[in-house]
């Protein structure tokens, strides 16, 4: 059954489709992380939560795994083409156990009701193999702005949400949610092992040696979880 807050960011995305792009650039810096933290692909049976219009699926696809899309919004699955993929709800998972061999979630985490964060973590765990890994790539609370590297990103959304910028209104119900690195790596730990922390770098940071030099500051995080045990076991 799909909640109140579900609905409501489906909603968002399907009105807003027209924003996301279709693609990737392939040397895109999220998806060089994930790579990094899924090698080797080949062969790899990945799920893509919140897939959006596909545009990470098929560059994992382009590489050898194989990959499925999942996602509520219908508009944004209707431009995933090429990519097997299904609407459903990351709270309760269409697939049997041990399914995958990985699952990835992009910017997904964030617009997820926090009293839902807990069940969808246990939905990723039902279906990935023992061994599997969980890589997200999701905002650091604590980032400072890559243009105004003196005001934290966290206020700069802030305000953008007043001034109508941002996707959500800013007296709604639902919001974006970004991360403390360490809680985040401390809620994946009640379920996983091996839970470790990348401070992703983006080509707009790149150019300011304070993002070079200290990666606290960095928007962009990537934690990746493996499920214990092996099935070889």
């Amino acid at each position: 059954m799909i909640s109140t807050h579900e609905a409501e960011v489906a909603f968002r995305f399907d009105s807003l489709h027209r924003r996301f792009k279709p693609s990737i650039a392939r040397d895109d810096y999220r998806l060089r992380g994930i790579m990094d933290a899924l090698e080797p692909l080949l062969v790899k049976r990945i799920l893509d939560l919140g897939c959006g219009k596909g545009r990470f699926a098929r560059a994992l696809q382009a590489r050898g795994a194989q990959v499925v899309g999942l996602d509520l919004s219908a508009a944004m699955l209707a431009e995933a083409t090429g990519v097997p993929r299904v609407r459903a709800t990351a709270r309760r998972l269409p697939f049997g156990p041990r399914t995958f061999d990985a699952i990835i979630a992009i910017e997904v985490f964030e617009h997820l009701d926090p009293r839902s964060r807990d069940l969808v973590c246990d939905e990723t765990r039902r279906v990935l193999r023992r061994g599997g890994v969980l890589a997200i790539v999701d905002k650091n609370v604590a980032a400072l702005d890559a243009q105004r590297p003196w005001l934290p990103s966290a206020l700069v959304k802030r305000i953008d949400e007043y001034r109508g910028r941002w996707m959500y209104p800013a007296r709604g119900s639902v919001r974006e949610r970004w991360f403390w690195p360490s809680g985040f790596q401390a809620e994946l730990r009640r379920r996983f092992q091996d839970v470790r922390i990348v401070r992703l770098l983006a080509p707009v940071e790149e150019r300011t040696w304070l993002f070079r030099r200290l990666p606290a500051a960095r928007l962009m995080t990537l934690w990746s979880a493996r499920v214990p045990g092996s099935d070889h076991d």
